[in-house]
């Protein structure tokens, strides 16, 4: 059964003593090329002390935390990025000091479009004596950018949905959440204001909504890549006293401003949410 691995953490616990002794550069590949032909990609592979490594291929997903998610591909699924993309040599041996250029090829299909993300899981292979106790293994991904447009400037769509805005009473003020999916064929970075208005329209308080990952990263926009449906959420303080307000939330993704989203909202401490008037969705042309 294929697993999913978070880019929450860099590092994978498993048994052994030993922690992971080679590098990998580059960490990101952007690849374009013709497509339904062989298109070359390498990356280094640099041993600290002597050992083993192995290639696998996986296929990216974006979690609602605005991380990336790994999911181990199957080259039998056509849409799998595991049935576009072939390894040289997929497991080889270093000595220390010494290093190898990890080499493939991807085959776009003609039928793609839009910006792909896969990765190259580099992970170094323990012997049965470090499998014992408890260890550190630590596995490195190499994410391939795979545009499909081969450099042709091409008008995209910007489609965009804003939805399910919730709110709650927290120690610090009002947490609000909402979900911002982008429909879109390319990734972008998405800025979100909120604004909350009293009934005569007069700004009472603003606040960024940002991705989880966003927040840990301290960034100013979150990055939302194709398909991808991400949870954004800010704190307004505690000077917020109860009562009627109007919402209004504009998005801003790959700077083109998306429809506002607007609203009437009662901040109690039992929350409220509106499943009638829950969404609002965008689409423009660049």
């Amino acid at each position: 059964m294929s697993r999913i691995i978070l880019l929450l953490l860099t590092i994978i616990f498993c048994a052994s003593v030993h922690s992971g002794e080679f590098a990998v550069a580059p960490m990101v590949i952007n690849i374009e090329g013709e497509k339904n032909k062989p298109i070359p990609f390498e990356f280094t592979v640099k041993a600290k002390k002597s050992g083993k490594v192995v290639l696998k291929i996986y296929d990216l997903n974006q979690v609602e935390t605005g991380h990336m998610g790994f999911m181990e591909g199957d080259s039998s699924n056509k849409s799998s990025k595991a049935h576009w993309i072939k390894i040289k040599e997929n497991k080889f041996a270093l000595k220390s000091g010494d290093y190898r250029v990890a080499k493939g090829t991807i085959k776009i299909p003609s039928r793609a479009r839009g910006q792909h993300l896969a990765a190259i899981m580099v992970e170094e292979v323990q012997s049965e004596e470090e499998k014992k106790g408890i260890s550190v293994n630590v596995r490195y991904a190499v994410v391939l950018k795979i545009n499909t447009d081969n450099g042709k400037k091409r008008r995209t769509r910007t489609k965009t949905k804003f939805e399910d805005l919730s709110f709650r009473k927290v120690e610090e003020g009002w947490e609000f959440e909402g979900y911002f999916k982008n429909l879109s064929k390319v990734e972008g970075h998405l800025n979100t204001e909120l604004q909350l208005r009293s009934k005569d329209r007069r700004l009472v308080g603003r606040l960024q909504l940002k991705t989880l990952s966003a927040w840990q990263r301290n960034e100013d926009a979150s990055m939302v890549y194709p398909g991808s449906r991400v949870k954004v959420f800010g704190v307004l303080p505690k000077n917020i006293v109860e009562g009627t307000y109007q919402i209004r939330i504009k998005n801003t993704f790959n700077r083109r401003n998306q429809p506002v989203f607007r609203h009437e909202i009662t901040l109690s401490e039992q929350g409220n949410t509106s499943p009638d008037q829950a969404e609002v969705k965008g689409l423009a042309g660049s």
